[in-house]
């Protein structure tokens, strides 16, 4: 698959600055929903950045945007140094996903060095990335085939030892010519691909391992030229790391890579109509219902953001929502581990996904889903006489019942109890959520930065808190 490379360096960052708040860093998003992307900042910004609250006038109000959107997107942020591991931490700590980390170069004591500096963060979220001469790896010549395979089997060593301290790897290849203009008669790259696919083999399924090369920065590289191979390398497991943009026009096309046709050219399809078949979820997870995708349909709801599929009755494009109303954003997409399957998240308006009008064309949600639908529906329209709007009118009460309910959660003792208080608790809290328009979607969110923290707090109670929770309580009886 592509990874998107996005160069956030000086002339960027004056350019998103000069649009409107809610216009800028507009491709970050659009890329992060069609993948993890490089976000490539320079030392400078991701050190100033990293601090919870960056020093007050060194960081302009587009750049603190900039931040809040890389915390939200699907990012690999980097290249951090050895000697930068306090602010990778940082980010790290505030919700960025992954790291990359740079090596010096792929000598045995480079490495090292690196993975030394990175041991104080959790390899799961560490990406490094490894220089590699492409002279060394690949090279036709008679007298180097053996020195070129003897030096790729010893790279795969490295890689496997590397990934006690890693998820994964970028292997820089750095070449003046990467062999891709004419990928399909290049022996160069028959070379690279098999020797590619060779190192991918001895390495863990799930082992992050992607490729960039050095050449394709140039400006009179044809990025079309590219595609075809991102395919081939991506049905092998390795990713290829390259500048992109989530749609690419005509006059970007010699910068850019397009990363919605790389990602369509990635997908397969057993069925005779070359449909990919499609899990529309919503942000929960919840699926929502089976639809089919073509590739101009993925290409659409790219280019929108909306959930656009291919609709097998009309035999065309089917713009969910334009005749029921019931719009849908895009928010991810998915393909599965075969490539042959596909899940649109997306953010469902109106009366639900269903034709009849039901959350899911399995029926309604239920459980926390459909108590939330059920607040909102009472804080704008409630009968008379409803409890629910009576919490909504007096916040004292609401704050007394979310107090009295926690006391008999923490006194539970069965199963049962516990579960009904634990219930109790849900529905006064998610009431408190609606009432200051907060979603449950927003507390998910918060509860998964909170998992990707890498600093921990002591967590122990506090007494004011308790004390005052304690007078509550002393009132009602």
């Amino acid at each position: 698959m592509l990874v998107p490379e996005l160069e956030l360096h000086a002339a960027a960052l004056q350019n998103e600055a000069k649009k409107a708040p809610e216009a800028q860093w507009e491709q970050v998003r659009k890329i992060s929903i069609i993948n993890c992307l490089y976000a490539h900042l320079s030392v400078e910004k991701l050190v100033a950045l990293a601090p919870v609250a960056p020093e007050s006038g060194a960081i302009s109000e587009s750049e603190l945007l900039l931040k809040a959107v890389l915390l939200d997107s699907r990012a690999v942020l980097g290249p951090f140094s050895g000697d930068m591991m306090e602010s990778a931490a940082s980010w790290l700590d505030q919700g960025t996903q992954r790291v990359l980390v740079n090596a010096a170069s792929s000598d045995d004591a480079d490495l090292e060095t690196v993975a030394t500096a990175v041991s104080e963060l959790p390899a799961s979220r560490v990406v490094l990335r490894i220089p590699v001469a492409l002279g060394a790896l690949v090279n036709r010549e008679e007298d180097n085939v053996l020195a070129a395979s003897s030096f790729a089997l010893q790279l795969q060593d490295k890689i496997k030892r590397l990934s006690e301290s890693a998820s994964g790897i970028v292997l820089a290849l750095q070449s003046e010519t990467s062999g891709l203009e004419s990928a399909a008669d290049s022996e160069e790259y028959a070379l690279l691909f098999k020797t590619l696919v060779s190192i991918r083999k001895g390495l863990d399924e799930g082992f992050f391992f992607a490729v960039e090369w050095s050449a394709l920065k140039q400006e009179n590289f044809n990025r079309e030229a590219l595609v075809p191979c991102i395919a081939e390398l991506h049905h092998k497991g390795i990713h290829v790391v390259a500048p992109g943009l989530s749609v690419v026009t005509e006059s970007e096309s010699a910068a850019y890579v397009d990363a919605g046709r790389a990602f369509i050219k990635c997908l397969r399809s057993d069925r005779p109509d070359g449909l990919f078949t499609t899990v529309v979820a919503d942000e929960a997870g919840v699926a929502l219902g089976l639809v089919y995708s073509s590739e101009e349909s993925v290409l659409a709801a790219i280019e929108s953001g909306r959930g656009v599929y291919y609709s097998r009755s009309r035999k065309g494009l089917w713009k969910k929502g334009e005749s029921s109303g019931n719009f849908q954003a895009l928010v991810q997409l998915d393909v599965d581990c075969d490539s042959d399957a596909l899940r649109f998240t997306v953010e469902q308006t109106g009366a639900g996904f269903c034709h009849l009008n039901t959350r899911t064309c399995w029926g309604e949600a239920r459980g926390l889903q459909h108590l939330q639908q059920m607040l909102v529906s009472r804080l704008q329209d409630a009968p008379e006489g409803s409890y629910t709007k009576r919490l909504f009118n007096d916040p004292v009460l609401l704050r007394n019942k979310l107090v009295e309910e926690a006391q008999e959660l923490a006194e539970a003792e069965t199963i049962s109890d516990v579960a009904g208080e634990a219930a109790d608790v849900m529905y006064f809290a998610i009431t408190r959520c609606v009432a200051a328009g907060a979603t449950l979607k927003d507390v998910e969110k918060y509860l998964d930065k909170r998992a990707l923290k890498v600093k921990r707090r002591p967590g122990n109670s506090k007494a004011y808190r308790i004390e005052a929770a304690a007078e509550i309580l002393k009132k009602k009886d």
